[in-house]
Order: C-alpha cells, then sequence, then structure tokens
C-alpha cells in the first residue's frame, strides 16, 4: 500500500475512545539522543497522556489508552535494534488501526490521543521525503530499491539476457554473465550494444516507476553507464545521480549513501 493510502487510511479513522499517534525522534546523531535518550521521551510522553486522561476521570478510556500503551512498548522492544532515526506508531482502541513504522528520516519526538490521528508530520514527511526508487547499475547487472521514508519497501534485480535481449527479472540467484556465451562473449557484445540496451532499460525503468506511483529514481552508478540511462529518461523522472560504484553494497547501504549525498 502507498504512503498516499495509508495516510488517507488514518485521517479517515474516528475512534470515539481514541486514537494514539506517537512520533519519535531516535536519531543518536541528534546530540542528546546519542545515549537512547528517546526511550526516556517515551516513557514520558506516555506518562504523561495518562495524566491527561486521568484527569478525564473516564476509566474506560484510560484502561483503553493503557492496553495501547502497553502494546506500543512491546512493538518499540521488536523493531529497537532496528531504530534508525525516526519511528511512528498511529493506533486506535479499537483495533481496527495499528500502522507502526521505523524511519531513516527524523521525525519532532510528540505523543497525541484524540479521535482522530495527528498526521501533520507524516503528510509532511510525504512532501519532503516521497516515494522513489534506487536504481543501482553494475554494467548489466541492475538493483531496483523501492523506498518509502527512507525505509527499504522492495527490491528488483535485472540482468541482461544476450539470447532474448532484454532485461530480465533473474533474482539474486542468477549468474547472467554466464548466460548468452562466455564471459569475454558477453563483455564484447555488451560493449557493442550498451548503449541501444540501456536506452531499452530507461524505458522499462519509466513504466516501473509509472506502475508503482513512484515520483522518480535516484541514479547510482559509473559515470558511463548512468548518463546513458540518464540521457533516455524524462528529466524530471531523474531526482538525483551518484556516480558510485555501489552495485557490491548491501541495499542498507545504499540507501544511506543517497541520504547522506542527496538528500
Amino acid at each position: 500500500m502507498s504512503l498516499a493510502k495509508i495516510i488517507e487510511e488514518i485521517k479517515g479513522k474516528r475512534d470515539s475512545t481514541g486514537v494514539l499517534t506517537i512520533y519519535l525522534n531516535t536519531d543518536a546523531s541528534a546530540g542528546n539522543l546519542s545515549n537512547g535518550e528517546w526511550k526516556i521521551h517515551l516513557k514520558n510522553g506516555l506518562k504523561e497522556l495518562k495524566e491527561e486522561v486521568k484527569d478525564k476521570d473516564d476509566q474506560s478510556e484510560l484502561k483503553a489508552l493503557k492496553k495501547l500503551q502497553d502494546k506500543v512498548e512491546k512493538e518499540i522492544a521488536v523493531h529497537q535494534r532496528e531504530m534508525r532515526k525516526g519511528f511512528i506508531l498511529v493506533a486506535s482502541a479499537d483495533g481496527e488501526l495499528w500502522k507502526a513504522r521505523v524511519l531513516q528520516v527524523p521525525v519532532s519526538t510528540s505523543f497525541h490521543w484524540g479521535e482522530t490521528a495527528q498526521t501533520q508530520q507524516i503528510e509532511e514527511l510525504e512532501q519532503r521525503f516521497p516515494e522513489t526508487a534506487l536504481v543501482v547499475v553494475q554494467q548489466s547487472d541492475v538493483t531496483f530499491i523501492e523506498t518509502s521514508l527512507g525505509i527499504i519497501r522492495e527490491t528488483k534485480k535485472y540482468s541482461w539476457d544476450v539470447d532474448s535481449e532484454n532485461w530480465i527479472d533473474y533474482g539474486e540467484a542468477a549468474q547472467p554473465a554466464a548466460r548468452g556465451g562466455g564471459k569475454d562473449e558477453f563483455q564484447d557484445r555488451f560493449l557493442e550494444n550498451q548503449h541501444r540496451w540501456y536506452k531499452s532499460l530507461a524505458a522499462q525503468l519509466e513504466k516501473e516507476v509509472k506502475e508503482r506511483g513512484l515520483e522518480g529514481v535516484y541514479l547510482i552508478g559509473t559515470k558511463e553507464s548512468v548518463g546513458e540511462i540518464e540521457s533516455n529518461m524524462s528529466p524530471d523522472k531523474i531526482r538525483g545521480v551518484i556516480t558510485k560504484n555501489l552495485g557490491s553494497k548491501p541495499d542498507h547501504e545504499i540507501l544511506n549513501e543517497v541520504f547522506e549525498t542527496l538528500i
């Protein structure tokens, strides 16, 4: 489900007992958070919400909030080792809504309890960090990494097949260099035809971006390979370029490089 649809679902939910919204800044580079002080902020924020509900003298609402907070603490404990820069959780007392996400982007810590969720921050994040893809090119191998709010949603791997002359999703177990003859033959044919083949790839990438409803792509690879693709894609679809060979890096390290360099 796209982020826009998730936000729409959250905004459409109303619960007369309450909807809990948590934005938690867990960015270790943010000074006083380096020692895990976000945990203290979490504890204090949840405590303040309980005090506010206690003042209403509504035991059923207080019970519902406490039940949700217990679930929240368990959820955060599960994701504690994954924490990057932020965390968002939105949950309704009736159990119909439960959205939790670790973020690669920072948020301002805040806690909200009311009939509807507080969505201002997540809507701002959607505008600032739209859903995009990282396209990592290693000559005849291409990795397509779909991201949302700095989190990897899906990864697809394409390789050029010499026999069919097409970019095919072979998966991580493939050995594309071994197809269509020996390695040297494959290399020669690729160098001879790379302009035409990268043009084909650019068209396939644009189709993928459109079908997934993404805002665009970040291109990563050697200057030559990235240049070939960039020249054959619509300029409004290119959000940034990194001319480094990062194809051997894990996906999360490539994502970090993009955020540190371009965003």
